[in-house]
């Protein structure tokens, strides 16, 4: 549980920051008594990984939250924290590439941007190292003891 607020809250900070300005680009001055024009470019602007980064983050919440919106679905175990962990993974490939392809005027919401993609992603793989250790707990404390044979007869 705790993982996935962690997971829950990056990505609603990653989503926040989306919205902040990423670039800052100022229009060439001819001499330098004019004033400066500089506007703001947010990152869905520009190229499309800052699209596909918004469409994952938002399939990694949906994901996390299915299992409170339909509660007789069971999203347990190393399958569903691979899936995550899959997805966070693009995300924070999709986030490095929107810094490489535009990276002029980047603006420090662009790297905190990009530092929380890196935490999401950490995240995911570390809840899937703890999932994969433990996969075949359950179903040995489940599993009933073998009988050995010749023990507890009583001939």
């Amino acid at each position: 549980m705790g993982s996935k607020l962690i997971l829950l809250s990056s990505l609603a900070l990653f989503v926040f920051l989306l919205v902040a300005p990423w670039q800052r680009p100022c229009q060439v001055r001819n001499s330098p008594d004019d004033p400066l024009i500089c506007g703001r470019t947010f990152a869905w602007e520009g190229s499309d990984f800052g699209l596909y980064a918004i469409v994952l983050s938002a399939a990694i919440f949906i994901w996390e939250l299915l299992p409170i919106l339909i509660p007789k679905l069971s999203m347990r175990g190393w399958p569903t924290a691979v899936v995550t962990a899959i997805l966070s993974v693009a995300l924070a490939v999709c986030t490095l590439v929107k810094l490489i392809t535009d990276n002029e005027f980047q603006t420090v919401w662009a790297w905190v941007g990009f530092a929380i993609s890196l935490a999401i992603m950490l995240t995911a793989l570390i809840r899937v190292r703890y999932r994969w250790g433990t996969r075949h707990k359950h179903e040995a404390e489940t599993a009933p003891p073998v009988a050995q044979p010749g023990v507890g007869s009583g001939s």
